[in-house]
């Protein structure tokens, strides 16, 4: 039997188990991606909490997660994105990466963290780990020229162009803001500089009295002058003004650009924007997962009037299970331990409230738990829905 040990990893360790796992899995090969130059990306990167799995000494697989904040319901959590999953091709189907999250997840928790995000490669995968699927972003087709007409007003705002490595501040700044209206937005606590000083973006600033209301993130792609690609990465804003102010400062690249694409947040409507605008809209390939990573940290979320009690299984996460109450003093979410209990629920079926991404009425269906039709209605009154967003990739 094979000696089968899971520790923290740092520095340099860290470094050479990440590549030589990551290299082959998320990379065609061969040849290997290159290792000084994969390692210059990522030893730059700040808040990675990373775990490895020996087998007789070997590392054959391993997990990261980078410390995250994000906004549920009203509230800023201590959260993480979860990367760099991977498994060497001889150990797998040996549950080991299952072994891997759940440590690394033990220990995030015990840093203080409550919520844990990732990008699934299967989401029944992590389904199965306690994560629910998040709602598709969306990605916008439309041709720069259609938006012609926004060159003829005069909006009464202004666009400030800069490469993101200059403005990442600025950058920073504006999504601290936004996140605070945005359910479900998570920022890495620590933004990668570096990446940014490789200056591949370009950054629009919209302003309206000297103030930031929207804000771009762009690239102009392809090989032949008039038929590029303005790709904006990141659209983002705060009034209709900020909106048409980028949208205009896209029509200006009409003789340089036959195409465009806006990739959006899932609520976003982009049909709605302009008369004769012939937008397509597609969904972005993955969609995030999330999932409650501590309980009893919950407390503070905002919330619709009610209680009850729900018997919480946590396979992944065994800190989360027992009975607990669920209390709402106005409006704001109460999490304590509690005797008995309104119904059983599983830890996804508590991540679909919380983020407002399932109907009470799925949970029975997708063998998340046993509400009776009146604790249904209670946990749709306590937890509407919501359309969570979560900004970062990763």
């Amino acid at each position: 039997m094979a000696d089968i040990t899971i520790r923290k990893l740092e520095g340099d360790e860290k470094l050479q188990v990440m590549y030589g796992l990551n290299a082959y899995a998320f990379y065609a090969t061969p040849p290997l991606t290159d290792e000084q130059e994969w390692k210059e990306i990522v030893k730059p990167r700040e808040g990675v909490t990373y775990f490895a799995l020996f087998e007789d000494g070997k590392p054959v697989s391993g997990a990261a997660g980078t410390t995250m904040l994000q906004q549920v319901r009203g509230k800023r959590f201590d959260a993480n994105g979860l990367w760099a999953v991977a498994t060497a091709p001889g150990a797998r189907r040996n549950g080991y990466c299952r072994r891997v999250i759940a440590q690394l997840l033990s220990a995030l928790r015990d840093d203080g963290q409550v919520f844990s995000n990732l990008y699934p490669f299967r989401e029944s995968f992590y389904e199965q780990m306690g994560y629910v699927t998040f709602p598709l972003p969306r990605v916008a087709k439309l041709a720069p020229s259609a938006l012609l007409p926004l060159m003829d007003q005069d909006l009464g705002g202004q666009v400030e162009l800069m490469l993101i490595g200059d403005g990442f501040d600025i950058y920073r700044d504006y999504l601290s803001r936004l996140r605070q209206r945005t359910h479900g937005m998570a920022m890495f606590v620590i933004g990668d500089r570096a990446a940014a000083q490789r200056n591949r973006l370009w950054m629009a600033l919209a302003k309206a009295q000297g103030e930031p209301v929207g804000l771009m993130l762009y690239q102009i792609k392809g090989d032949h002058e008039t038929q590029f690609l303005f790709s904006a990465v990141r659209f983002y804003y705060e009034t209709s003004l900020g909106r048409y102010l980028l949208l205009q400062w896209i029509a200006r690249h009409t003789d340089q650009a036959s195409q465009g694409e806006i990739w959006l947040a899932p609520f976003e409507q982009p049909e709605t924007w302009l008369s004769d605008v012939q937008v397509k809209t597609e969904s972005q390939i993955r969609a995030p997962m999330g999932r409650v990573l501590d309980v009893s940290r919950l407390g503070g979320t905002q919330v619709g009037s009610g209680c009850f009690s729900a018997r919480i299984a946590d396979l992944l996460c065994p800190w989360n299970e027992g009975v607990w109450r669920f209390e709402s003093s106005e409006g704001s979410l109460q999490v304590t331990r509690a005797d008995e209990a309104d119904c059983d629920l599983t830890i996804q079926a508590l991540t679909a409230l919380v983020y407002g991404t399932h109907d009470p009425g799925d949970f029975a269906i997708r063998g998340w738990g046993n509400p009776s039709p009146q604790v249904q209605a209670t946990l749709r009154a306590m937890f509407p829905p919501m359309m969570p967003y979560l900004h970062e990739y990763f």
